[in-house]
């Protein structure tokens, strides 16, 4: 049944996918992807604040895996195994690019990196070629174990902020129609492949464990820094070592949760009120800049 859906297809008669601009983009592509994902069977919502998340979708499905791509249960029993249904979640960041030498240049940020499995990353090439749109669909634990098992690290060398964070390793190849990560195949992930695998209910049914995978995972990458081609070896050596002495300091959550604890209570003690109150109305601008970017005034165009 795969062989046969068209995805992801055009919804929409009047616009062609590759006149999409940078004016209109963000809309366009994120209401052609919520329309995709409707065509096979998700419900799907859009969040009332902008934190990451593009589009909600939620299905109902057999727990042993026998629904059809593009299909529903609604609360309703598998037809195959009798099994009451479940109904998972899944959160989408759409990312959309069009292709620059057949590379698909995208930015990552720390705060992209979540730990929650069912957190989706789809990938859009809204100009594969002339006629044709790609979605490249990847859950976050895929995407860090797929570094992680080839011993990539894209985070390592950007730390501290020294570059802009670019990575221009996902290309496509127009003559063997094929998507690569470097020389690491990325079919998997790409339209239906990737919707069959974000379909799987085993995150949904294991929940905490996966969660914990991926925050080692994580950990495993963004706890570690290379010196790129901005340090020299003995700087590198140095502040792995530093960091790594911090990290055992302060690995145990214990002594953590003890730490905020005491520096609450010395900001407590040593402010006024009025310092204290001003204090904590600035923290809130800041955790809200963080979540919806830093033009509060005149919106932001995202990074869609």
């Amino acid at each position: 049944m795969c062989d046969e859906i068209k995805f992801p297809s055009n919804p929409f008669e009047d616009i062609k996918p590759s006149d999409f601009n940078k004016l209109n983009k963000k809309n366009v592509t994120e209401d052609f992807v919520e329309e995709n994902l409707k065509e096979l069977a998700w419900d799907v919502f859009k969040p009332f604040n902008d934190t990451g998340i593009d589009r909600i979708a939620i299905k109902t499905i057999c727990p042993d895996g026998h629904t059809e791509i593009n299909e529903n249960l609604k609360k309703q029993k598998c037809l195959k195994c009798g099994k009451s249904s479940i109904e998972i979640i899944r959160f989408i960041q759409i990312k959309t690019r069009q292709l620059k030498n057949n590379v698909f240049g995208f930015t990552l940020k720390s705060k992209d990196i979540r730990i929650d499995p069912r957190h989706i990353y789809l990938l859009y090439s809204d100009n594969t070629t002339k006629n044709k749109q790609d979605f490249l669909i990847i859950s976050v634990k895929d995407f860090l174990n797929f570094f992680n098992s080839n011993s990539i690290n894209p985070f390592a060398p950007t730390s501290f902020r020294k570059g802009n964070n670019k990575l221009n390793s996902l290309k496509y190849d127009p003559i063997n129609d094929i998507w690569s990560w470097g020389s690491y195949d990325w079919e998997l992930f790409r339209n239906l492949r990737g919707m069959k695998k974000i379909q799987d209910p085993k995150i949904d049914l294991n929940l905490a464990s996966e969660i914990m995978e991926t925050r080692n995972l994580s950990n495993s990458l963004l706890r570690s820094f290379s010196k790129g081609q901005t340090y020299s070896e003995s700087m590198e050596t140095k502040i792995k070592s530093e960091l790594d002495r911090n990290l055992r300091l302060y690995k145990n959550r214990t002594i953590i949760l003890e730490l905020r604890r005491k520096a609450q209570e010395y900001i407590e003690s040593n402010c006024d009120d009025d310092t204290l109150q001003s204090s904590r109305k600035y923290f809130e601008y800041i955790k809200l800049i963080d979540t919806i970017g830093e033009n509060l005034d005149s919106g932001s165009e995202g990074d869609t």
